[in-house]
């Protein structure tokens, strides 16, 4: 799993039936150097500019040899620990446009899983968001199937609520045997495209926007004016939906993170306001989750018990790798990855396509 962000990607085993979490196998985390990092945040910048119109461009060819290779390699140090059955390969987004005005959405994950499938010479499951998108759905967020096997698997009762800090933030609320899901905003992208800025990878613990101070009239510009907004029901975002940097010319790099780290805890609570939602609890995964800084503005907006992954004995950092594992599963067996209420397709639906191993 590679998904929005451009810092790395992350390998996991999972045991599964489809249904049922029955156990963990091995992690890996794997972390892109800064000639990479480049390489596909200018891949997302022609994606973006390209949007579907004309010739795909050349760049978008060169980013997913390099994340095909980058995930053959990761795969095979996971392989010489544990024999495994199946692969789910998420790819890197590069853009999502979501449904509009009654016109269906794209979206596009670089990555090959027919080239995974041959060099592991293991059958290899991908693009698991385009047939949802090709019924009407958002394509996003995809994981509140897994967040509710993880919660059966842990017993946890109530209310809860699992948010997933990556490059955007999304939540799976889990009550009993329902499941209700969103996008909320922006999460890591915008943070982290801010210090890149400053010649930094990323905002660590906290620390840089813990020492500025965040402009809230900027905010809730952005909050009122921001499409995303304003949009009712479960809806997705792309990275760059939040691209708001520009507005941030001028100020310190802490002032500029303080309010890209505001922004992102502000957008939860928005979101969460706007539908009536009320949890018992809320696990916090993804990057975001060891960011301090979000999770104190997220608890002075929240009033309910915010704690990490971790907290409840999850993997934090492989959570997301480990629902690839599990999608594949199922959609091996024609479960459904997406449902009315998480991505707003019109039934359940599953998803993804298989490569099998080229015969020797």
């Amino acid at each position: 799993m590679s998904g929005t962000s451009l810092d790395g990607l992350d390998v996991a085993v999972l045991k599964t039936d489809g249904e049922k979490i029955t156990g963990f196998g091995p992690t890996k985390n794997f972390v892109y150097d800064l000639l990479q990092k480049r390489k596909l945040e200018k891949a997302t910048r022609a994606a973006l500019r390209w949007r579907f119109e004309g010739k795909r461009p050349g760049r978008l060819e060169t980013a997913e040899q390099f994340l095909d290779e980058m995930h053959i390699f990761a795969c095979k140090q996971i392989l010489k620990e544990i024999d495994c059955d199946l692969i789910g390969y998420h790819g890197q987004t590069v853009v999502h446009m979501p449904p509009q005005n009654g016109v269906l959405g794209q979206t596009l994950q670089l990555g090959d899983g027919q080239k995974l499938a041959d060099a592991l010479d293991l059958p290899c499951v991908y693009d698991f968001r385009t047939n949802d998108m090709k019924h009407g759905g958002q394509g996003a967020p995809l994981a509140p199937i897994y967040h509710k096997a993880l919660c059966e698997y842990s017993k946890l009762k109530g209310k809860i609520v699992v948010l997933n800090l990556g490059g955007v933030g999304n939540f799976t609320l889990v009550d009993g045997q329902d499941m209700t899901a969103s996008d909320t905003g922006p999460a890591n992208g915008p943070l982290d495209n801010w210090l890149f800025r400053f010649g930094l990878d990323y905002d660590k613990d906290g620390k840089i926007s813990a020492k500025g101070n965040f402009d809230l009239p900027l905010i809730e510009k952005w909050l009122k004016e921001i499409p995303f907004f304003k949009e009712d029901g479960t809806k997705s975002a792309d990275r760059y939906d939040f691209d708001v940097i520009g507005e941030l010319i001028g100020k310190s790099a802490e002032d500029g993170a303080a309010t890209l780290a505001a922004f992102c805890a502000a957008s939860v609570a928005h979101t969460f306001r706007k539908i009536e939602l009320v949890p018992d609890r809320i696990i916090v995964s993804g990057g975001g989750r060891k960011n301090k800084t979000i999770l104190k503005m997220l608890g002075d907006l929240i009033k309910c018990p915010i704690e990490t992954a971790e907290g409840v004995g999850w993997m934090g950092d492989s959570i997301e790798a480990q629902a690839l594992a599990y999608f594949a599963v199922r959609s091996n067996l024609g479960l459904p990855l997406s449902f009315p209420a998480t991505t707003g397709v019109p039934e359940p639906l599953t998803g993804g396509r298989m490569a099998f191993p080229a015969k020797s």
